[in-house]
């Protein structure tokens, strides 16, 4: 065998090693948020999103309904997420009302009201979640509509064409299912 094709098959080995062994271990979703499931109360569901992370992220609700089109929906819920070795509650997060249930895109988790939209995620480098980016529509008296947008920590000055831009982002994004149990707890993005 010359030392060319010795090369290549040393080099395909040592990668099929590395993809069975470096790297992080994908953890199953019993694993990683067994301890939270177990410890839910009968009236708390949980859903498992399937989105652009290394692990499933969690959210759990206790205000769950059905939106007329929709069963087991909620406006709020905690979201969880397992890193360095466990799975925490990251937060909370509320949409403001039953007619703007809580959703979700390979990216992000939305939430919305008559007036807002906002648009969270959970960061693989440190399994927190934060807010990306949320806008929201003010009236002044006389009724004229501004609009302030919050990144992070900075709030700016939005336009109404943002607000609508994100707010599509929101309607087109997946209503998020909530389960009693395994049974339909993993909610995955349905291409169109």
């Amino acid at each position: 065998m010359s030392s060319k094709k010795r090369l290549i098959i040393v080099g395909i080995i040592s990668l099929s090693i590395c993809f069975m062994g470096c790297g992080r271990k994908p953890v199953d979703n019993a694993e990683a948020y067994g301890n939270i499931i177990a410890g839910l109360e009968d009236e708390e569901a949980y859903a498992f999103l399937v989105m652009n992370t290394d692990h499933h992220v969690l959210v759990t609700s206790d205000l769950v309904y059905d939106t007329g089109t929709e069963k087991q929906a909620s406006i709020e819920c905690d979201v969880y997420y397992y890193s360095s070795g466990g799975a925490e509650n990251q937060g909370s997060i509320a949409g403001g009302g039953t007619a703007y249930p809580l959703t979700f895109s390979e990216s992000a988790i939305y939430t919305a009201s008559n007036h807002s939209v906002e648009k969270y995620a959970v960061s693989d480098k440190d399994g927190l979640l934060h807010l990306e980016c949320g806008i929201y529509e003010n009236f002044d008296e006389a009724g004229n509509a501004s609009y302030t947008s919050v990144k992070g920590e900075e709030e700016t000055v939005s336009t109404e064409e943002e607000y609508l831009k994100l707010m599509n982002e929101y309607a087109e994004s997946q209503i998020i299912h909530f389960s009693y149990g395994a049974s339909g707890s993993l909610n995955e993005i349905m291409r169109k």
